[in-house]
C-alpha cells in the first residue's frame, strides 16, 4: 500500500527550492585557500618557536620550498588558463566573422528589399488609389453642386421657396 503524503509534506514539496547564489562556490574556494595559507603560516611559526634554531631553519626552508613549488604550479595554471582564454577568444572571433556577420548582412539585405517593396507599392498602388479617390470625391462634389443648382433653378421657376422640400 502506497502512503499518501500529508498536507505538510505536500506544502513542503510545492515550495520552490532555494538555489545558491552564483558567488557561493568562489567564496568557499577563496576561504579554503586562505585557510590553507593561514594554517601553513601558523605551522611555520610553531615550528620556528618550538624547535631548536638549526632544526627550525631546516623546517622553514622546507615550508618555503613547498610554497615556492605551489606558487610555480599556480603560475603554470595561470598560463594554461591564459592559453585557454586566448583560444576561446579566437573561437569567438571566428563565430562572429563566419556566423553572425552573414546573419547581419542578410538582415540588411532584407531591410533593403522591404524598403524597395514599400516604395514600389506606394508609387504603383497607393498613389493611384488616392488619386482615384480624390478624383471621385471631386467629381461627386461637382455633381452635387450642379444638381443642387439645377434643383434651385427648378424650384425658382416653379415658384416654390427654397425652404420647402
Amino acid at each position: 500500500m502506497v502512503e499518501q503524503p500529508t498536507s505538510q509534506e505536500q506544502a513542503h514539496e510545492e515550495e520552490p527550492k532555494k538555489e545558491r547564489a552564483w558567488y557561493f562556490w568562489p567564496v568557499v574556494g577563496l576561504v579554503a585557500l586562505v585557510a590553507v595559507f593561514v594554517v601553513g603560516l601558523v605551522g611555520a611559526l610553531v615550528v620556528a618557536l618550538v624547535a631548536d634554531p638549526n632544526d627550525a631553519a631546516n623546517w622553514v626552508g622546507i615550508i618555503r620550498d613547498v610554497f615556492i613549488i605551489v606558487l610555480a604550479m599556480e603560475g603554470m595554471l595561470m598560463g594554461i588558463a591564459l592559453i585557454v582564454l586566448i583560444l576561446q577568444l579566437a573561437a569567438l572571433v571566428n563565430v562572429l566573422q563566419n556566423e553572425i556577420k552573414p546573419i547581419v548582412d542578410n538582415a540588411n539585405e532584407t531591410v533593403t528589399t522591404v524598403r524597395g517593396t514599400t516604395q514600389f507599392v506606394s508609387q504603383n498602388v497607393v498613389e493611384p488609389v488616392i488619386k482615384f479617390g480624390a478624383l471621385t470625391a471631386g467629381v461627386g462634389a461637382a455633381l452635387r453642386e450642379v444638381l443642387g443648382i439645377r434643383r434651385a433653378l427648378g424650384r425658382s421657376k416653379n415658384g416654390k421657396s427654397g425652404e420647402e422640400g
